[in-house]
């Protein structure tokens, strides 16, 4: 069996999946599998690995209908063999020493997880932001947690894709899969899911990968789906609470999911949507009311909240007619200014 299982979901990639494959297979550290899960390519993608594949054994195949990345993923892990489990996107690329690196300090500190900086690229190849380690060291469960408060809202770093490798024991223990259907942040909620059986966990300060900027990489905030974005954050929650570090933190997650709530409140008036129906499919999620009595958000969205929590659905009507109100007359002022 190999020692590390390079997952990489392919899904139209015809311009950068040669790159992203070379980048494994030139590793030093060669004891490899790379499994590339062709999601429904419609371009040349398909073609340009199982050429690949007939030149490097390790190279695996999977074809399956288009079903997101998510279920490419899920569909990767199920049929990785190696020790360790690596992601990469398929517009994305391997630091040229990072699998032998890595591998080394894992011989020498064992641990379940290694977490690494890595480096943002434009299509010119110049560095637009490296994402650099928290910290360094080696951390058990509870460090690893205060690690997450401390850095996970400045920079995201928990949160990306390939800047870990981790035990598949790992994640058969944690029973974490990726959410099908969520397209922002899915990384996060199966790391979320993830890092609760973690007992220790090791830093590399080298770089891992190389992630590709492009105008794909951004999502405008009108397809966010705010309700899914909470849910990652109760499962965040849950991690904590399963670690027993969530009284600690508990105004910090609890507002975070707070926060969601509100933006789900707040789209739904946006957009045109029945406010009242909004704030109940909130009220029915006793999970969720528990953090948004106990949130520490700030000025109108405390407002909206407070009502919420006190079933004051009339209430969270009026402020948001009252801030439309607002809005208009604003409007109506500078366009005879």
């Amino acid at each position: 069996m190999p020692a590390i299982s390079v997952i990489i979901p392919v899904y139209n990639k015809e311009a950068y999946i040669e790159k992203a494959l070379r980048s494994a297979l030139e590793q030093p550290f060669a004891d490899i599998e790379i499994i590339a899960v062709n999601d429904g390519s419609t371009d040349a993608s398909l073609s340009l690995i199982m050429r690949l594949a007939a030149e490097d054994e390790r190279i695996r195949v999977i074809d399956i209908p288009n079903g997101g990345v998510s279920n490419a993923r899920n569909v990767g892990l199920a049929h990785a063999r190696g020790e360790w489990i690596q992601f990469l996107d398929a517009d994305d690329w391997l630091e040229e020493t990072y699998l032998q690196q890595a591998m080394q300090l894992l011989a020498e500190n064992p641990a379940d997880i290694l977490f690494s900086g890595f480096a943002m690229v434009n299509e010119r190849m110049e560095t637009v932001k490296e994402v650099l380690l928290p910290e360094i060291g080696v951390m058990n469960q509870e460090e690893l947690c205060r690690c997450f408060i401390r850095h996970q809202y400045e920079n995201g770093f928990f949160g990306y894709i390939s800047n870990k490798l981790f035990r598949r024991s790992l994640w058969e223990r944690s029973g974490a899969m990726f959410p099908v259907g969520m397209t922002l942040a899915e990384d996060l909620d199966f790391y979320a899911k993830l890092y609760p059986a973690v007992e220790k966990a090791v830093f590399y300060t080298g770089k891992s990968f190389f992630y590709l900027q492009t105008e794909a990489n951004y999502i405008h905030n009108t397809n966010i789906d705010y309700a899914s974005q909470m849910q990652i954050h109760l499962d965040i929650q849950a991690w904590f609470k399963e670690s027993g570090q969530y009284d600690a933190n508990r105004s910090i997650l609890d507002t975070k999911v707070a926060e969601y709530a509100y933006c789900i409140l707040f789209y739904a008036n946006e957009d045109g949507k029945d406010i009242a129906a909004a704030c109940l499919s909130l009220l029915e999620r006793e999970d969720v009311m528990a953090c948004v009595r106990l949130n520490e958000t700030k000025g109108f969205a405390r407002q909206v909240l407070r009502c919420l929590s006190r079933q004051n659905l009339t209430g969270v009507k009026a402020l948001f007619a009252g801030r439309n109100a607002i809005r208009a007359l604003y409007r109506i002022v500078k366009k005879h200014e």
